[in-house]
Order: structure tokens, then C-alpha cells, then sequence
């Protein structure tokens, strides 16, 4: 006989309470929909009933054992059959959620004192309030695991159509289809969730590496090239000296610096140092312009956000890492940080990086930030 007297201490929780952390938690506790409904049903039958017609909460004092008839459960269980009821009956017992309390013939009826029951043969809920705190914990736990693979499957869904624009290998290719049919299964684990997230990136980042190192490699062949200014003084040099014999090019040019040398005024003969200190001018050259070019790259000791979590990259590759994964820190997508890499570039791109974290308190929109960005 379940008595008020043998229940276990438990907090006292409500009836919606622990019925939504149970439907929660069905699939940890290997019972279906059907089970979960005969649940219900059997709660529906607790005296919670206060004095001014208000639920209140399931207490140690509440009676626990349920004695409505099966003709009662089966019309609370929206209608299932006596042989559903009582093979749903047995598993919720298998689960260690219920456990029986019959009597000598089977029936279930209440024991009455002062015109109160005290207790009662029937089912008793008692093992499913004394793990109700277990079940809450639980139930939290596998709602933000919802939450966080629903956000994974939107992120995978995401970066499979930025792929879609990417001339990739046939093995990258089958992987990239697969992704659909992985997403859809109810099945799906954070753990495969995350892995898939996370060669998805790899691709996306390889690629962007590639397109960074095909940029540099176009600025430095540019950078050997000669101007279109000075391609054109060449010509037309060469094109002066090939027109001229050898025997007529010396003479005129003789006599240019002559004629020259003969307008300029007559100067006094004076000492070398004549008491001044002669600056003499430096000629630009062109090593010298391309060693300002290089020093205008930006100093990795000026990113001052991003060197506080990376040390400074050794090749573009390590830096395309240290940029998608910073960027992921900034709550920024894939494809957005992918499509700033390819039209700012690396380096912009980090710039860009390290002026949000700076302003990290007053961007709400990370993604809608960037595009700002990329459409100015």
C-alpha cells in the first residue's frame, strides 16, 4: 500500500514542471510518446487542488499513489485501448518511474481516515518525484544541446552554399552534398555536429588561403614589372638611339651638353668648403621605394586586440587561421569573414577584426557590421 507517511522528501514542483522535463528527457529514459501520455494521465489524477480552486505544487505530503480506474486512464490518455494502457503502464515501470501497489484482488482503491485518504493501492508516482531534481537537470542540459545544434545546423546549412560557388575537388565535393542529408537526422549529436562544422571551415579557410597567396604572389610579379611611364620613356629611348648611327649620336649629344654648359653664367673660383656645410642630395632609388612599400604593411604589434590571444603568424596560411578563428570569437559567420577575406584582404581584414574587438560593446550585429564594410 503506497501510504503518505513511506514517500520520499523531494522540493515541491509543479505538475507541468515535471511533466515537461519527462518529455524532455524520453528519449534518456527509453519511453515513446505513448508512455508519456499515460504519464500525464496518471499526474491528472493527483489531489492538487487548493482550497481556492489553484493548482499547487506536488509536495511530500501529497498523496502519490494513483487509484483511478483503467476506464478513467484510458479517457485521460486521450483515448488509448486497455491493452495499450497497461503494456505503457509496464514500461513506465521498467523505467523506474512508477511502481505498483495492488492490492489482494488486483483493485485499486484508497485508504480513508477521518474521511481523508491516507493511502491507497494503485500506482504509485513516488520514484519519479524522488528523482525530479535529476530530471530538471537533465531536461536543462539537453535544451541548450537543442539550442546549440540547431545553431550548428544553420551554420553547416550556411557554409554549404557559400561552397557551392567554389571549384573544389570531387572527395570535397561528395562531402559538401552529404552535409544535407547529415542535418536532417533526428539522430545528429553535437559531437558529429561540431566535426562537420569543423572540416567545413578547414575547406572555406583552405580556399581563402589559396585566393590570398594567388593575390600576393599578382602584387609581387606587378611590382617587378616596370610602369606604364617608364615602359614608355624606354621605347622611346631605345627608339631615339635606333635611329640615330653611332657616329652622330656622340657628337650631338656633345654638343647639347656644350651649349649648355656655355648659357650658364660665369661663377667665381671659390674653395671647396667656402665656410658652408654642402648638403648633398640623395637620389631616390627603386629598392628604397619598395622598402617603403614593405614597412607600410601593417606591424602585428598594432593589432593590439589580436596579438593578445595569437603570437604573430609565420606564413599567410597560419594567418588566414588566426583571422577565421578570431573572427569566429566575434560572433562573425563563415561566409561573411570568407568574403571579406577575398575582397579586403588578409591584412585589411584583420585590421578590421581588431577595430570590432575594440568596439565589442557597442556592435550588436557582428555579421551586418562587416557587410557595412564591405558595401562602402
Amino acid at each position: 500500500m503506497g501510504s503518505v507517511n513511506l514517500q520520499p522528501a523531494f522540493r515541491p514542483i509543479s505538475r507541468r514542471d515535471i511533466m515537461a522535463a519527462v518529455n524532455t528527457c524520453s528519449r534518456d529514459l527509453g519511453i515513446r510518446q505513448g508512455a508519456v501520455v499515460v504519464l500525464d494521465a496518471l499526474l491528472s489524477c493527483l489531489p492538487c487542488q487548493g482550497a481556492d480552486g489553484r493548482e499547487t505544487p506536488v509536495s511530500p505530503t501529497t498523496l502519490l499513489t494513483v487509484y483511478a480506474s483503467n476506464e478513467t486512464l484510458c479517457f485521460r490518455a486521450k483515448g488509448l485501448t486497455d491493452r495499450q494502457l497497461r503494456r505503457h503502464l509496464e514500461t513506465l515501470e521498467a523505467a523506474g518511474l512508477i511502481r505498483r501497489r495492488d492490492s489482494a484482488n488486483g483493485k485499486r482503491f484508497p485508504v480513508m481516515q477521518h474521511g481523508k485518504p491516507i493511502g491507497a493501492f494503485g500506482l504509485d508516482l513516488s520514484p519519479l518525484f524522488a528523482q525530479s531534481d535529476e530530471l530538471l537537470a537533465l531536461a536543462l542540459r539537453r535544451r541548450e544541446e537543442a539550442d546549440e545544434l540547431r545553431g550548428l545546423r544553420a551554420q553547416i546549412l550556411r557554409l554549404r552554399a557559400a561552397c557551392a560557388e567554389l571549384h573544389l575537388s570531387d572527395a570535397v565535393t561528395t562531402f559538401i552534398d552529404g552535409l544535407r542529408n547529415l542535418v536532417r537526422r533526428t539522430s545528429l549529436t553535437l559531437i558529429e555536429a561540431r566535426a562537420a562544422l569543423s572540416q567545413l571551415t578547414a575547406v572555406i579557410s583552405s580556399h581563402a588561403a589559396r585566393q590570398v597567396g594567388a593575390v600576393c604572389e599578382t602584387e609581387q610579379v606587378e611590382q617587378r614589372l616596370p610602369s606604364n611611364a617608364e615602359a614608355a620613356n624606354t621605347t622611346s629611348c631605345e627608339e631615339t638611339t635606333m635611329g640615330r648611327t653611332p657616329d652622330q649620336a656622340v657628337p650631338e649629344t656633345f654638343q647639347a651638353l656644350t651649349a649648355e654648359t656655355c648659357r650658364l653664367p660665369p661663377t667665381e673660383q671659390k674653395p671647396g668648403s667656402d665656410g658652408r656645410n654642402v648638403r648633398h642630395i640623395e637620389q631616390e632609388s627603386d629598392t628604397k621605394k619598395r622598402m617603403q612599400k614593405t614597412t607600410a604593411l601593417p606591424n602585428w604589434a598594432a593589432l593590439t586586440e589580436v596579438n593578445a590571444f595569437y603570437e604573430e603568424p609565420t606564413s599567410s596560411q597560419e594567418a588566414t587561421r588566426v583571422a577565421f578563428e578570431f573572427g569566429k570569437m566575434l560572433r562573425i559567420s563563415q561566409d561573411i569573414l570568407a568574403s571579406a577575406s577575398s575582397r579586403l584582404g588578409l591584412w585589411e581584414l584583420l585590421r578590421l577584426e581588431d577595430r570590432m574587438a575594440k568596439q565589442i560593446g557597442t556592435i550588436l550585429n557582428p555579421d551586418a557590421y562587416v557587410r557595412s564594410v564591405l558595401r562602402a
